[in-house]
């Protein structure tokens, strides 16, 4: 569904059969892409693309099953320039031999053909992406810590080796990119990655998970709180409480809601 907000007037943009556990817009609002998961247990998955009424789709590799765990990251998620499209749908499998069924891809808006795949070896189980601002910079986690990846470029940069972040989200002027961190005791928490400096920048003590940028010195992220019983993605959990980090205060503050435990339920444009 869409909804135009001037009129409130709402639109069916496609149906389907099966889930769809992300899709996500162009800049520009003509290209729509989506991932669809057979939901009748044959495990296949496939990405759609449409663009003008027509649809191009890429079948991908079968999956057993959605995990529970922290790991398990579903992203689609437009360059700047909407000239490339990211999708990682939890790397299964080796996709050196077939990269256009992998389940991680970088593929090129103008003619959905494959611009770039994690390499094999040490980035074979690329996950956890996001796309920098302002240009066609990929960041991603692999083995090795925290890869970048620029658009025409063969080879791999290395922002952080031995970072492994989660739930990566760049700030409006490139400056910082916020992150999920899991500690000793399996607890997460956000902290920030500051690009002029290269170094990492630690929020508050407390856990927390799921930073989103909303303006260029303020996030938002998820409250986290201990299981009362057994968790299967570690010993915390969403509270479903939503709070707002100032970089320039240091201090946090609690927003009205209180049922929000996903990334994409905050998902927002940052001015």
């Amino acid at each position: 569904m869409s909804l135009e907000l001037g009129t409130r007037a709402k639109s069916t943009e496609v149906t389907v059969n099966g889930s769809v556990p992300a899709f996500a817009y162009s800049h520009d609002g003509s290209l729509l892409a989506y991932l669809l998961h057979d939901t009748s247990g044959t495990g296949k998955a496939s990405l759609h693309m449409r663009r003008g009424g027509q649809e191009t789709t890429l079948n991908l590799n079968t999956f057993p099953g959605r995990g529970v765990g922290r790991d398990d990251e579903v992203r689609l998620e437009y360059a700047p320039d909407d000239k490339y499209l990211l999708m990682v749908d939890t790397y299964i499998g080796n996709q050196g031999l077939a990269p256009q069924t992998g389940q991680f891809l970088v593929l090129r808006t103008a003619d959905n053909t494959v611009a770039f795949v994690p390499p094999s070896g040490v980035s074979a189980n690329g996950t956890m992406a996001t796309w920098a601002r302002h240009k066609d910079r990929l960041y991603y986690r692999d083995a090795v810590g925290v890869r970048t990846w620029d658009a025409g470029v063969a080879s791999l940069g290395t922002l952080a080796t031995g970072l492994h972040w989660y739930d990566p989200a760049a700030a409006a002027d490139d400056r910082w990119l916020a992150f999920t961190q899991i500690d000793s005791n399996s607890a997460p928490h956000v902290r920030l990655y500051d690009l002029q400096h290269n170094q990492v920048v630690a929020t508050g003590a407390l856990a927390r998970s799921h930073p989103i940028f909303v303006s260029g010195d303020t996030i938002w992220y998820l409250e986290e709180q201990a299981c009362a019983s057994e968790c299967l993605g570690g010993p915390s959990q969403t509270s479903g409480r939503v709070l707002a980090y100032s970089l320039n205060s240091k201090g946090e503050t609690p927003l009205p809601f209180t049922d929000v435990h996903s990334l994409s339920q905050l998902s927002v444009v940052s001015s």
